[in-house]
């Protein structure tokens, strides 16, 4: 079966596939390269295309969040804050308040990371998918 280069770029268009009909040359020629079977390939193919749209949802969720600025977990310097719990922010940052419906009140005097914590947190649910 024949299937010309416009028809496939429609089908993946349609079927909302965009990552692979953007990246369809390239990624055939990988595959060709690395001598994937074609259950391999496939397998390349969603990696990216998941890859893609994990990528545009990550973006569209921080952007509607509204965050401030960006910060992150990384970048917070837990040693000029011996009082807050390292441990404590690791735990919080997998989420599992928001899945059981909890509140987290983040309570000091002005700057010492309260706002860089709350956002470093969004985040890090954003990116969790939360």
């Amino acid at each position: 079966m024949e299937v010309s280069h416009d028809h496939l770029m429609a089908m993946l268009t349609r079927l909302k596939l965009t990552a692979i009909r953007d990246q369809l040359d390239s990624l055939v020629d990988e595959a060709a390269r690395r001598e994937l079977t074609i259950r391999e390939a496939l397998g390349l193919f969603c990696e990216r295309e998941i890859a893609r749209k994990d990528e545009r949802r990550i973006e569209m969720s921080i952007g509607l969040a509204r965050f401030p600025y960006v910060r992150d977990l990384a970048g917070f310097d837990f040693a000029a804050q011996p009082s807050i719990d390292k441990g404590q922010i690791r735990e919080l940052a997998l989420g599992r308040f928001i899945a059981n419906g909890e509140a987290v009140l983040l309570l000091g005097p002005p700057g010492v990371g309260k706002t860089h914590l709350a956002v470093a947190l969004g985040r890090e649910a954003i990116v969790a998918g939360l």
